[in-house]
């Protein structure tokens, strides 16, 4: 009897050697694994081969641009044929604002490129408009968007009928040029804590707008130090009361205010203007400061579409909060974060391409006796510069589908189209911006001593874009939006509730990914599986789910002893990191999809390899996170160490043709080391040889 009591024990421990024998040779060997279904065309790409892809430089820029390509090119060509509209490197502050006046003005009333009808009717094009006109000079980019999206969107969004027939044309037309007052001295992110108010006068039918303090005057202000006449100013509408308390604060509205004589150009009375100076960049756009003194404006002033005051001095609206309307009013207003991270790709072309094209014209050192060789050629060049590329197509494709997801917005006003707009231009602007500004100094020093000249254009783009990063939302800001999001997503997830679009893939996360890691994949090392489009989203996606569990528990932790502020800020690293997680997983989910899309073969081949460089880049950037759960054992982690540089090297035979793409004419990158022939001479030339 107990003999046969302790057999089916010897069972088990036979099984259970059986079962560890037959992992150690999946690990040796491991089992083909299928791709999904909708990589399967991905998977099998001939990307990782030796010989150079034929790329056509025209089926890949077609693809990329799109069907906007033809205003961009109309007003390249109108630059080109203006040489006195371009902007030279030598240019004093009040030379260069007069100087984007007269290029928005011949823009507007010579090519006849009228923007505000775009912002309305078709965002993608508008926002093809602000990449190309930022390609030429980045103020005379911002400028035209205080213009258009800021000063002309506000009224156009926060208005109604009578605001649109009264003011869209001479708006279009540049007769009213104007301003977007928001930021305070004392408040810039924070806009609900603004001070400047406006108090409805029941006896006038008008509001006085009034800066209490001189911590709530509106700085920097575009547009306003030398050319703007009206602007949008966000102020607390202060309604008359008959309590004890006599007022009451309906919140934050936008009041259009006139700030100069239309035919003196002089400030009206109550109006002061000062300027903010000289800047570390943008000089070619008037920032200014504004203070109201009793400035009284009609009652139809009040930009009303989500709350109005009657003739009485009564408040009524649709929406039932001063929360939920100020959420809806910056709700209209993401348009700027959207057209900033678009003009922020549009940037990190030009740098790309300038340090690109040096580099596979420079050449220095080389074997004994031999001829020099380029500088892309050097390994350390390519680890600078093929990550970069391949980033920038990236974005561009990530790009794309936030514009298009906020043009379906505008038409169609879903509500849960609105939050995944909201969530995602918040992240992209944020991470793109961030991405670029420091992108452009490894441009910089990827290019020597001939990066540091003026004229190569790398010092102008980065004070220019540097500002990107505050603008429209400052990027930490920005990203505690996206992780308060994801959180959100998270409580509706174990609640059972409906997701938002780009966060479905939580739902599945939640269950699959945060399981121990398969220690059979951890270890496949092949590159056909590491090409996997499905390994590479999975494995962002798993980072992404991890660090939303844990930021999850960490912050039910701390709350209980610190609250819920503190708990936010003991964990506010982690919470910023999560974000940036989660918007590169929205950013390869993107890429990879537009890799399926490409129609031209070779086209498809050449962004797939681009595509495996930006996936296997990020994950080896991050490769302590995956070790340290045994996602990625390490001669996994070895061999995508080995295949990144491999990538690289493959990305750097066809960076030529990648960077051509983008379609940029040299009278557009303007700088000599990138021109496309005889680039030493002309260089040799604006110094005077």
């Amino acid at each position: 009897m107990e003999q046969k009591k302790q057999n089916p024990k010897a069972e088990d421990e036979t099984q259970i050697v059986s079962r560890r024998i037959q992992r150690i040779s999946l690990h040796i060997t491991p089992i083909p694994r299928p791709l999904h279904d909708h990589d399967s065309n991905l998977g099998l790409l001939p990307c990782a081969r030796r010989e150079k892809l034929e790329v056509e430089t025209e089926k890949l820029s077609v693809y990329m641009r799109g069907k906007y390509r033809d205003i961009q090119e109309k007003i390249y060509e109108y630059f080109n044929a203006r040489p006195e509209l371009q902007t030279p490197v030598e240019i004093s502050k009040d030379e260069h604002r007069e100087l984007c006046w007269r290029q928005m003005c011949g823009l507007i009333r010579e090519a006849g490129i009228r923007p505000l009808k775009y912002v309305v009717e078709e965002p993608a094009k508008y926002f093809a408009i602000v990449e190309a006109i930022g390609a030429v000079d980045i103020s005379l980019g911002i400028k035209l968007g205080v213009q258009y999206s800021l000063w002309g969107g506000s009224v156009i969004n926060l208005g109604t009928k009578k605001h649109k027939d009264k003011y869209f044309e001479k708006i279009d037309s540049l007769e009213y040029p104007g301003c977007f007052a928001m930021t305070e001295l004392h408040h810039g992110s924070n806009v609900q804590g603004i001070q400047t108010v406006a108090t409805f006068d029941p006896i006038t039918d008008e509001f006085t707008i009034n800066t209490p303090n001189d911590g709530a005057i509106k700085w920097w202000i575009g547009n306003a130090a030398v050319h703007g006449k009206f602007a949008s100013v966000f102020a607390k509408l202060i309604l008359p009361t008959h309590d004890a308390k006599g007022v009451s604060d309906m919140g934050v509205h936008a009041f259009i205010v006139p700030l100069r004589d239309l035919k003196t150009h002089q400030a009206l009375p109550g109006i002061e203007i000062h300027d903010c100076g000289h800047k570390v960049g943008l000089n070619g756009v008037d920032n200014g400061a504004l203070r109201f003194t009793s400035v009284r404006i009609p009652r139809d002033n009040l930009l009303n579409r989500f709350g109005d005051v009657s003739r009485d001095g009564k408040y009524t609206s649709s929406l039932p909060t001063i929360n939920k309307r100020f959420a809806a009013t910056l709700g209209e207003l993401v348009g700027g974060r959207v057209g900033l991270a678009s003009s922020s790709v549009g940037v990190l072309k030009i740098a790309n391409t300038i340090a690109i094209r040096y580099s596979l014209l420079r050449q220095q050192f080389g074997p004994p006796k031999q001829p020099e060789i380029s500088i892309l050629d050097y390994q350390s060049q390519q680890h600078k510069l093929m990550p970069m590329l391949a980033s920038t197509y990236a974005f561009h494709f990530a790009t794309v589908y936030l514009v298009d997801i906020y043009s379906q917005m505008k038409i169609t006003h879903n509500e849960q189209l609105v939050g995944d707009v909201h969530a995602l231009s918040a992240g992209i602007k944020a991470y793109v911006t961030s991405y670029t500004a420091k992108s452009l100094s490894v441009c910089r020093e990827a290019c020597g001593g001939h990066g540091y000249a003026a004229v190569n254009r790398f010092g102008t783009l980065r004070n220019d874009h540097d500002i990107f990063q505050t603008f429209e939302g400052d990027n930490t800001v920005l990203l505690q939006q996206v992780a308060a999001d994801l959180l959100k997503q998270y409580k509706e997830k174990f609640q059972g509730g409906t997701l938002a679009v780009t966060w479905n893939y939580l739902r599945e996360s939640m269950n699959t990914y945060l399981s121990q890691p398969n220690p059979v994949t951890s270890r496949w090392e092949g590159a056909e599986h590491l090409q996997d489009p499905k390994f590479q989203l999975d494995a962002f996606r798993y980072r992404t789910s991890r660090l939303l569990q844990s930021a999850a528990v960490r912050l039910r932790k701390h709350s209980k002893i610190l609250g819920g502020f503190g708990a936010w800020n003991r964990c506010l690293n982690h919470l910023l990191t999560l974000a940036e997680s989660h918007i590169e997983s929205v950013i390869l989910a993107k890429f990879i999809e537009a890799v399926e899309k490409c129609p031209d073969p070779n086209s498809q081949a050449a962004l797939k390899l681009v595509c495996d460089l930006y996936a296997l880049n990020r994950i080896w950037n991050d490769i302590g996170t995956y070790r340290n759960v045994d996602y990625v054992a390490p001669n996994k982690a070895k061999a995508i160490h080995k295949l990144t540089d491999y990538l690289s090297f493959q990305v750097r035979n066809i960076a030529k043709e990648l960077v051509d793409a983008f379609d940029l004419p040299d009278h557009v990158t303007r700088a000599p080391i990138a021109m496309q022939s005889e680039a030493y001479a002309q260089y040799k030339q604006y110094v005077g040889f």
